[in-house]
């Protein structure tokens, strides 16, 4: 080629070899730039690890990770009425870095019975997405004389029956239907479903409200007998057992429900990008699986149905705990 100067082999080796050096050099350094900028996000769980709510920020937890190019862990903060875990997430910067997993008790019912809670669930917080719901379901011994929900709650208006429960929650819901049916019944409060279901098989207790998916494995083994189920339709593992509102109370429906929430300053950019990787997730026949194991129905409502849904159940529990009397301690 005119005016061109072709160098010696060796240096034309030499000259290849120190390249290849340095795009691989290159290469490992944008990779470990990579790694190094690659956050840890954590969800924090108010309840202990193994319960349904702890199992379910696993499970979205881990599908979230690589749609976010983050790792996700759980961390379990419970007690305090969820309010060590809400402190914790309050606290965090608002990066996205820190998720709450918020249930009824911590977005609905927390602000009606406590006093001072110290946070506003839809002030301070921002929801992601919707992730599930599930029923609860009126139990009885199965030595009970109650066969029906109206047969209890008949008996009920005579002599005030013994209504074990474990959440405020609950005992909302249970208030809730005797202001519908006239009914009444005296709180025993349990500190979890497991020695309240023992209690209830061993007629310690004449009736409770139980988490639906924590109590079908008992039910199955015909341990307890169903007297109705609160969701808005009879749930086809129990075809037989009606819904509080076939058995003559109209307006009852109840479910227990869990979400994501962020920090209310958590960027726009962050947090739509946190939702749409949710929703994606949510349509997965995984995310069904999950929801089937624990007996639940998804729920992928958006930000704007979120706060929506959960100011509607902010505003039954008030009227319910108004009407029930309960004063906020």
């Amino acid at each position: 080629m005119v005016g061109s100067t072709r160098l010696p082999s060796r240096f034309t080796r030499r000259w290849a070899l120190m390249a290849l050096s340095a795009a691989g050099s290159q290469i490992v350094s944008g990779v470990a730039l990579a790694q190094g900028a690659r956050r840890t996000a954590r969800i924090v769980v108010p309840f202990t690890a193994g319960s349904g709510s702890d199992s379910a920020a696993r499970f979205f937890g881990e599908k979230l990770g690589p749609l976010i190019d983050q790792s996700v862990i759980v961390e379990n903060k419970p007690g305090g009425n969820g309010l060590i875990t809400i402190q914790a997430v309050k606290s965090a910067p608002p990066d996205g870095s820190t998720i709450l997993l918020g249930n009824i008790s911590l977005m609905a019912i927390n602000p009606v019975v406590l006093k001072n809670p110290g946070y506003d669930p839809l002030g301070d917080f921002q929801p992601l997405s919707g992730l599930y719901r599930g029923p609860a379901i009126y139990c009885v011994p199965l030595e009970s004389p109650y066969k029906t929900l109206e047969d209890l709650v008949v008996a009920s208006r005579k002599t005030p029956v013994a209504m074990g429960n474990y959440s405020q929650g609950y005992q909302l819901a249970v208030d809730y239907l005797a202001k519908l049916a006239s009914a009444k019944f005296v709180h025993v409060p349990y500190k979890g479903q497991a020695p309240l279901m023992a209690d209830l098989m061993g007629n310690q207790v004449e009736a409770a409200l139980l988490d639906f998916g924590g109590a079908v494995t008992t039910l199955k083994a015909n341990k307890l007998r169903p007297l109705a189920i609160t969701s808005d339709a009879r749930h086809p593992a129990f075809p037989n057992v009606p819904t509080v509102r076939e058995s003559g109370f109209g307006e009852y429906v109840h479910y227990s429900w869990v979400g994501l929430f962020v920090r209310r300053e958590t960027p726009v950019q962050l947090t739509e990008r946190m939702t749409e990787a949710l929703q994606q997730i949510l349509k997965t026949p995984d995310a069904q699986k999950f929801a089937d194991s624990i007996s639940g129905e998804l729920m992928p409502l958006r930000p704007a149905e979120m706060r929506q849904f959960v100011t509607a159940e902010y505003e039954r529990f008030r009227k319910v705990a108004a009407a029930a009397g309960i004063v906020p301690q």
